[in-house]
């Protein structure tokens, strides 16, 4: 009786052909360098035909005589730097190749050790064991029966239907998602890596964590592991600003590349002009938000990028209320960018007016000499950086022992930086910390006593704010908007609205898109099902009169509704739910950095600075968290009735 190495079932000797899998004998290997069929690995498992080879390892199917079944077996075998001689096992190494070789084979090794943390994950495949002979490595997994999904896309003209292409990024994601939990980062999601298994059940398995970037690595300099169309650009300069949002990146460009039939272009050449279109523009029938979120996960700039996984999976499965890249570029602008040539007239004609006021009140001790770092984030054709500069020469007017270094950094740079610093622990002593990944304000320093200055008490705002790693110098309140007069409006008095029902029964309304307005919407009324912001900000085919949002856009929706007539109208109830906004955090230095840092805070939170930076931002519907500022800035113009209801705000 002999073994087919196909199927591995027992046959008789004089058959030529395999009367169960129907394969003629095996007896020649396909290339030189593969194991010859028959050969024993480990005292137990036997060798059959190869099933597959890369850059760095073949795959055989292989007969484990202890458990009597078939599994996958998969050589650490680096084309470039080994050979082997035809009917050998053992592999010749380069003699130049030696270091470099070892070093790949921990890797292979360390791929395996990962692999086998996750063998109950329906969507990683299971490894069982692993160990070295012949000179390299060896993986022994589970043995996957189906086609890569980059073969089931040439098979099937290239794209498959949404419904299909969502439901194979949910599967990956879930694989990604137990991947990050351990603070791994995949690095290769594309097509030819996601394997769709033949039965009953539809089965998505992720494949090759040789690429990974491992937990807990030590290695200063990551290999560059590149797939054109699919890997971001951060993947491209070897550097280590590589996290979830990298394998973001990739499972967005593969869900593209399946409901699309196009391959995205290479982030390189989108970072010089991206031309990459909307899915939407490709496929009329796809609906915005699928096609919007699809743009956010392969944003160029990772910044722009869901932060998370489970972001983009939300979204993508109707959960989430996505922005157009272009509609979130101005929405971050608004968010971030100061305005603050009127600040700076403010700081250079009441200049002496505010240090009168803060000379009133200032702490009765000096400052020992220091030195601290001051980074912030300035949007693009904004003066914040003059503005913060100003502030900073009348702080140091004051405090004359403290040399302040500060550095503008542009909006899509900044979280990069600011995650690189985190990394060498070398965050600065104070910085804006808007929107960043949470990891990194893990190494911030606890604000307590910051928070216990004569600044932070004056700040009604700030009363019961418990947050330890993050001061706001700003909130947000929800608003309205009101249609008034066009072909959908209604006829609505008064500046408040208690309840919705007050803006009359079976009016369709529309709520903003945002993050920010979805989630104080949420908190104020509850998650209720609101029209999309187009069909209130559609100057031709305008659908609903009334637009609930955040205070952040109302110059927003000046700006784009010119066509009716509108009023903004304002919460009145017994509790209004507001959010913080404009964060700032600070680093940790030695005792004299810490006390002028948190001194400096402290000072961004009195009157005198919320009457300066914080004067623009009002205008974009950021509220000064300083309660003497918040009434001088809000008693003119369209929030000026929320002098009224301020008592009822809570956060």
């Amino acid at each position: 009786m002999k073994r087919c190495y196909s199927c591995f079932k027992l046959y008789d000797d004089f058959e030529k052909v395999c009367p169960y899998c129907g394969r003629e004998e095996i007896i020649e290997v396909q290339e030189p360098i593969y194991l010859e069929p028959g050969s024993l690995l480990n005292r137990r498992y036997l060798i059959g035909e190869s099933i597959g080879a890369g850059g760095f390892g073949i795959i055989y199917k292989a007969w484990d005589s202890k458990l009597e079944t078939i599994v996958a077996v998969k050589e650490f075998f680096a084309s470039r730097l080994v050979t082997r001689a035809k009917g050998q096992k053992k592999v010749i190494i380069n003699s130049k190749s030696k270091e470099e070789f070892v070093y790949r084979k921990n890797r292979f090794l360390a791929e395996a050790r990962t692999m086998a943390q996750f063998g109950d994950h329906r969507n990683i495949p299971n490894v069982f064991e692993y160990f070295e002979e012949n000179g390299t490595a060896y993986i022994v997994m589970e043995l996957l029966e189906g086609i890569t999904l980059s073969e089931y896309l040439k098979q099937n003209g290239g794209l498959v239907d949404k419904g299909l292409g969502v439901y194979i990024t949910g599967e990956v994601g879930n694989a990604l998602k137990a991947l990050h939990n351990e603070g791994i980062i995949h690095r290769d999601v594309a097509p030819d890596n996601i394997f769709i298994c033949s039965g009953k059940e539809l089965k998505i398995k992720l494949l090759d964590l040789g690429a990974a970037k491992l937990e807990k690595s030590t290695e200063d300099v990551v290999d560059v592991i590149l797939k054109p169309g699919f890997s971001p650009y951060e993947q491209y300069d070897n550097s280590n600003n590589i996290g979830p949002w990298t394998d973001v990146y990739a499972l967005g460009a593969t869900l593209y590349a399946m409901i699309t039939g196009i391959k995205p272009d290479e982030s390189t050449n989108r970072k010089l002009e991206d031309k990459v279109l909307p899915p939407m523009q490709i496929d009329s029938s796809l609906d915005s938000n699928t096609s919007n979120a699809i743009m956010r996960a392969m944003a160029v700039e990772r910044h722009m990028r869901f932060k998370t996984v489970d972001e983009f999976l939300m979204a993508i499965n109707g959960k989430k209320k996505v922005r157009s890249i272009k509609k979130e570029r101005k929405y971050r602008r608004i968010k971030r960018a100061a305005g603050v040539t009127v600040a700076c007239l403010v700081i250079g004609t009441l200049g002496i007016y505010f240090s009168r006021i803060y000379n009133s009140k200032k702490a009765v001790y000096e400052l020992e000499p220091a030195t601290i770092t001051v980074w912030y984030s300035v949007a693009e054709g904004s003066n914040e950086e003059m503005a913060m500069e100003e502030v900073i020469k009348d702080f140091k007017n004051h405090f004359q022992k403290v040399e302040i270094k500060s550095r503008a950094i542009p909006e899509n740079e900044y979280e990069e930086e600011i995650a690189k610093a985190a990394k060498e622990n070398k965050l600065p002593d104070l910085f804006e910390s808007t929107e960043l990944n949470p990891t990194i304000l893990e190494k911030a320093r606890d604000n307590k006593e910051v928070l216990k200055s004569s600044q932070a008490k004056e700040c009604q705002f700030l009363n019961g704010y418990k947050e330890k790693k993050q001061t706001p110098l700003g909130m947000v309140v929800p608003v309205g908007f009101v249609i008034t007069n066009g072909n959908i409006s209604i006829d609505y008095e008064g500046n408040y609205f208690s309840k919705i029902e007050d803006f009359g029964e079976n009016i369709s309304i529309s709520a903003s898109e945002d993050m920010l307005s979805n989630k104080l919407l949420e908190l104020n009324y509850g998650n209720r099902k609101w029209s999309p912001e187009s069909d209130f900000l559609d100057n031709e085919k305008n659908k609903t009169a009334v637009l609930l949002t955040s205070s952040m856009q109302i110059g927003n929706v000046k700006e784009i509704i010119t066509r009716y007539k509108k009023k903004c109208v304002l919460p009145n109830s017994d509790e209004i739910k507001c959010l913080y906004t404009y964060m700032w955090s600070l680093g940790n230095g030695d005792a004299n950095q810490n006390r002028a840092a948190d001194t400096l805070l402290s000072w961004m939170l009195g009157n005198v600075y919320q009457s300066t930076l914080m004067i623009s931002r009002c205008n974009d519907g950021q509220l000064p968290i300083n309660k003497e500022c918040f009434f001088n800035k809000i008693k003119n113009g369209s929030l000026s009735p929320l002098s009224k209801v301020y008592d009822d705000f809570s956060f």
